[in-house]
């Protein structure tokens, strides 16, 4: 199931332009700190304790997505330059 999430995802962002790709990379690794600190603050919060790495991990979700979009990137300018 995950494989076709990404696969999904893959091909979503291949069909984007390179500029689209870019701001989709910019976006999630901003979003990271984001996302992070707002786990680590809602685990103290609710005094979750060892609960909080699974959603910490969660929460690097854009890192996955940037991670295919710089990668989306990079395959399109091999492709341009070999042509």
């Amino acid at each position: 199931m995950i494989r076709s999430h990404l696969r999904h995802l893959r091909h979503a962002l291949d069909e984007r332009s390179i500029t689209i790709r870019a701001a989709v990379t910019f976006s999630a690794l901003l979003s990271l700190p984001v996302f992070g600190s707002g786990v680590r603050t809602l685990g103290q919060s609710l005094g979750l304790g060892r609960l909080v790495l699974p959603l910490l991990v969660l929460a690097h979700v854009p890192a996955v997505v940037a991670i295919i979009a710089v990668w989306s990137i990079g395959c399109d300018v091999c492709r341009g330059e070999s042509a």
